[in-house]
């Protein structure tokens, strides 16, 4: 029976890995899984792209304003399909979540979605959001902190430097952008550092 799953976890949790797994095995059963990312996703361009470095043409690169429940029907007249997966799904639109719910009632394709739960502020995603509401399945993808504890937060630095506000999206690996997965004890710990290192700097 075709369901709406979204796996989601924190940086580093294999997400793009797991993708790119379960791409292989439907190919090795001859079945068709098409790969979606949406464009607001520059890492890459038109791949997708582990942390190790192995990559996956996408199928499907798609804008705001796209509708993915048209987009699978009409790739279904002209092709065969088994599975869609969408990789950055954190990035989707509220919409699109609820076109995938169309595509798994109505046109009986299962959809799996990955992405991040939170943002750098522990801000929920727009597509992550409306996720939890609609997926049929919920699987958290688990990885750990420096300190051995499982790691559930995004720590996001430019240039090396811990930081804790600005837009929600910006791209690791791009303009100096990476980001560091912990667990909330040790983000509670680096926010701290960090505000009082910024007081001294004010007061001096």
């Amino acid at each position: 029976m075709a369901k709406l799953y979204f796996r989601y976890g924190a940086m580093g949790s294999g997400k793009t890995r797991d993708i790119m797994k379960v791409w292989y095995n439907y190919k090795e059963k001859e079945k068709v899984a098409v790969i979606i990312k949406p464009v607001k996703d520059k890492k890459g361009e038109n791949k997708i792209v582990s942390r190790d470095n192995n990559e996956l043409d996408t199928d499907y690169l798609i804008s705001s304003e796209d509708n993915l429940y048209l987009l699978i029907c009409k790739h279904i007249t002209e092709n065969n399909l088994d599975c869609v997966l969408i990789d950055e799904a954190q990035f989707l639109e509220r919409h699109h979540v609820e076109e995938l719910t169309e595509v798994v009632d109505k046109l009986g394709i299962t959809v799996m979605c990955y992405g991040l739960r939170a943002d750098f502020q522990d801000n929920l995603f727009p597509g992550s959001e409306a996720l939890f509401i609609y997926a049929d399945v919920l699987e958290e993808l688990k990885t750990i902190c420096k300190c051995g504890e499982g790691a559930t937060r995004n720590v996001r630095f430019e240039k090396g430097i811990p930081v804790f506000s600005g837009e929600q999206v910006a791209i690791d690996g791009i303009e100096g952008v990476s980001y560091e997965s912990m667990c909330r004890s040790c983000r509670k710990k680096l926010v701290k550092k960090y505000s009082m290192q910024n007081n001294k700097k004010e007061d001096a």
